[in-house]
């Protein structure tokens, strides 16, 4: 995976639940009028903003499925909350970086091959090949369709751990999603990265209506005591850095990988004053309006 070369009032729509009492999307619980985050598992989350539909870091594969990557094992614990045959049809793909599997999985790379729209890295446009666009840190792509309002996305710089890591993470990108005329909230979604110095150099840029974090301050044995995405502490910090909004948590469960559980994150953004939302898989959260923050 990750070597040698990865205050609001929160209103929650009510899912149907399939036969296992799983949580899951529908036509009802969700439409494209209303602006939410669905997160399914991991880092895959549906956006829905502004009339398109986005999904970010696809991850399909079954929970106990096993990767081996360099010196580590990664390994997945919870499935999703929805299949790829359950998903809406998608504007566009968000993928923050292909070499690691606990953000694009076998079935995961499947949904990306057949999106019409794909947005990663440079080096990941590479590695996926078809419709995958490359975009370079503040580079900025805008969906446009006649009677939609146009959506822009801009890649936000990132960093897959410390200073120095670079070479054995690979290239990492955020995302931001926002309107021109700000009718639609502003999503950032930071993917996998520790680079508190973007997310103030977002900030300086764009107001942040809406923070997808990847929690969880990822790691392993073999690389010490190295942290590859947030820890609760810079979650807190980068809450503030982006001016104080709405986080939902994501990439914080579903992989064996994580040091910090859901208990250390709430406590921490508890003690610190910080709302933080953690979703229910596969339950839609419905963004705030941007012109009532």
């Amino acid at each position: 995976m990750y070597f040698l070369r990865g205050s609001y009032s929160v209103r929650v729509s009510e899912p149907t639940a399939d036969r296992q009492g799983v949580p899951v999307v529908t036509d009802v619980a969700v439409t494209r009028a209303a602006n939410t985050a669905t997160v399914l598992g991991g880092p895959t989350a549906l956006i829905h903003l502004a009339g398109w539909t986005l999904l970010t870091d696809p991850t399909f594969d079954a929970a106990g499925t096993e990767y081996q990557n360099g010196p580590v094992v990664v390994r997945k614990t919870a499935g999703s909350a929805l299949d790829p045959s359950q998903l809406p049809a998608l504007d566009a793909v968000l993928v923050s970086h292909t070499e690691h599997q606990d953000n694009l999985d076998t079935a995961g790379r499947a949904v990306a091959s057949g999106a019409s729209e794909v947005f990663t890295t440079v080096a990941g446009a590479e590695d996926l090949g078809g419709a995958a666009v490359g975009l370079e840190p503040w580079q900025t792509r805008t969906l446009s369709k006649p009677g939609r309002t146009p959506l822009n996305i801009t890649a936000v710089p990132a960093r897959h751990g410390p200073v120095g890591t670079e070479a054995i993470t690979g290239p990492v990108t955020g995302f931001l999603l926002h309107t021109d005329d700000g009718s639609a909230p502003t999503v950032y979604v930071s993917g996998d990265t520790v680079d508190l110095d973007a997310m103030s150099a977002l900030a300086d840029r764009h107001r942040v209506d809406v923070a997808l974090l990847h929690l969880g301050a990822a790691g392993f044995e073999a690389f010490g005591d190295i942290r590859l995405s947030l820890t609760a502490a810079q979650a807190v910090e980068a809450r503030r850095l982006l001016g104080d909004p709405l986080v939902v948590a994501v990439h914080a469960e579903g992989w064996a990988h994580y040091t910090e559980d859901r208990n250390h994150v709430q406590q921490t953004f508890d003690a610190a004053g910080a709302p933080l939302h953690w979703p229910t898989l596969g339950r839609p959260v419905t963004l705030p309006d941007p012109h009532t923050r």
